[in-house]
């Protein structure tokens, strides 16, 4: 009862519109996601597409009502794990867009490539595929989608650089193994989109080995759950990246 009571809310704000950031500010809250991906993983099949999911419709509605905000931005594209993120306070120099969307696949960035191209980035940093094999996905069948999705960025975005970067690994011991998630799964498909983002021309970022315990698990220290990411590991990923990241664009 509780859960749907927010969830109508949450929708209401949608038709609402995003005025000062406000549906951003509510979609990122802790205990909102929590819901929204009860509500996502509910009877989710592997074959179910991200976009029948109720998050991905509100992200996407929110996406549109601030599309043209900013001009040529630098754009973090993935799932939950990018979505997380305050991309705008840890890069307040870039004119950076956040369109991450929790439980989101590879297919699911297919569905909504022209979204990003149609933004004309000056960057697009790019993880995915955790979910895929959360949802049953075969690494060479997620390894077939990348590659789709790299080949359109570079036949319609030809001067934009987009940066591959690693799947992080996860915690077993505090978050479940679901489907073909595993670590070791994980590091096939990792081995598998570095040689993919050579073979297009673009630049392939490992930023596992900064999250990685010993026993090859997510650090506790950089999660509160065992798969999402906390402010300390998104202040460490910041410092991966923060060289490659434009800082002379000037917000519109």
């Amino acid at each position: 009862m509780r859960k749907g009571i927010i969830m109508g809310l949450l929708v209401a704000i949608c038709l609402l519109g995003a005025q000062d950031d406000f549906l951003e500010k509510v979609l990122a809250n802790e205990k909102v996601q929590h819901v929204v991906e009860w509500v996502n993983t509910l009877g989710r099949q592997p074959e179910d597409p991200a976009y029948l999911t109720l998050n991905y419709r509100m992200r996407r509605m929110y996406f549109s009502l601030t599309a043209g905000s900013t001009k040529n931005p630098v754009v973090f594209f993935g799932d939950s794990i990018t979505f997380g993120a305050d991309w705008e306070r840890l890069f307040p120099e870039s004119p950076v867009v956040n369109r991450g969307i929790s439980g989101d696949t590879t297919s699911g960035l297919l569905n909504r490539q022209n979204e990003i191209i149609a933004l004309r980035p000056k960057q697009i940093f790019l993880m995915i595929g955790t979910n895929d094999l959360c949802f049953g996905r075969p690494v060479d069948q997620v390894v077939e989608n990348y590659s789709k999705i790299l080949a359109r960025f570079q036949a319609e975005l030809p001067g934009t650089p987009v940066y591959v970067q690693s799947i992080l690994p996860f915690n077993d011991q505090m978050f479940p193994s679901n489907g073909l998630r595993k670590n070791q799964n994980i590091r096939a498909l990792n081995k598998a989109i570095k040689p993919l983002a050579q073979k297009f021309g673009y630049e392939y970022l490992d930023l596992s080995g900064a999250f990685t315990g010993k026993d090859g698990r997510l650090l506790q220290q950089y999660t509160y759950d065992g798969l999402h990411l906390n402010d300390d590991a998104y202040q460490v990923w910041r410092r991966l990246i923060d060289s490659y990241v434009v800082k002379d664009v000037v917000r519109k």
